[in-house]
């Protein structure tokens, strides 16, 4: 697991593994699993365009996944008037077919684009206007109902990537459309 801080002093370094420990150990859930057993964290600082530090973080991440935001790909279907849910099928799908060459039958899978594309759920839009509700859990602070925001990801091994930035999440709200997101900032892949 990847976690990006920015202004910890020298001196809060040991606290902020603590916290890190007391949370991972409180029986957290990490996409949709588990957190059964983790190794002492260890904090590390990254410059921009440091090959070595990155090296020392691509290695520590590994043997596992990163999951990066693929959205462009819904966005790019859906301008050209697909419907968001046919985008989202079509980049699923694995379509098979068989051709017969010399009397053998010879099948064939593939996909719309190359790499472990899956759904993911990025945040949540409103579809109310912000207020309270009957029997809400906490009267002071506004409520609205609201709906899951589905996009597409790509599970990426961290040997792959060429900066910290493309595997780091970040929350936005936009007051304006409605929207609580979980996303990337970087430039995503075609």
């Amino acid at each position: 697991m990847l976690v990006e801080y920015d202004g910890l002093d020298k001196d809060d370094e040991e606290q902020f593994k603590k916290r890190a420990v007391h949370y991972l150990r409180s029986k957290m859930k990490m996409a949709g699993g588990d957190i059964l057993d983790f190794k002492k964290p260890s904090l590390s600082r990254v410059k921009e365009g440091d090959e070595k530090q990155l090296s020392a973080i691509r290695r520590k991440l590994m043997p596992g996944y990163a999951i990066v935001e693929r959205r462009k790909l819904m966005q790019k279907a859906m301008s050209e008037g697909t419907d968001a849910i046919d985008a989202l099928l079509d980049y699923l799908c694995v379509h098979h077919s068989c051709e017969e060459d010399d009397g053998k039958v010879v099948w064939t899978s593939r996909r719309k684009t190359e790499g472990w594309i899956v759904p993911i759920a990025t945040g949540f839009q409103g579809i109310s206007e912000l207020g309270t509700a009957k029997n809400q859990r906490d009267p002071t602070t506004l409520h609205r109902f609201a709906e899951s925001v589905v996009t597409l990801g790509e599970f990426k091994m961290p040997y792959k990537i060429e900066s910290v930035d493309e595997i780091l999440w970040r929350y936005s709200v936009d007051e304006k459309k409605r929207l609580y997101l979980c996303e990337q900032v970087n430039s995503e892949i075609e």
